[in-house]
């Protein structure tokens, strides 16, 4: 039985890409890992979660992501324009 490699090429890349910046993903904030794993699940039709990782992994490593802590989790945020995101405060001010 031989085992197949499954390689990126820089179009599966592009089209996660142009996907996330025609849904302008920049303006839903900070989100989770999963929100994206199910987007690029749903473009690309991989189910493999290893490779869907290894998409974002290297979406991630090419700076159009921002990643932070908040709450002890792991948010991203995408951020192709490289223009600081707005942090919507937690703290409730009564007057």
């Amino acid at each position: 039985m031989e085992i197949k490699t499954y390689e990126f090429n820089d179009d599966v890349l592009k089209l996660v890409f142009l996907y996330f910046e025609y849904r302008n993903l920049f303006n839903q904030g900070f989100q989770r890992y999963y929100f994206f794993k199910n987007m690029i699940r749903y473009i690309t039709c991989i189910n493999n979660n290893s490779r869907i990782r290894r998409i974002f992994q290297k979406l991630l490593n090419k700076g159009v992501f921002i990643k932070d802590r908040q709450f002890n989790l792991t948010v991203y945020h995408f951020n192709p324009y490289n223009k600081s995101p707005q942090r919507i405060s937690t703290t409730v001010y009564f007057d």
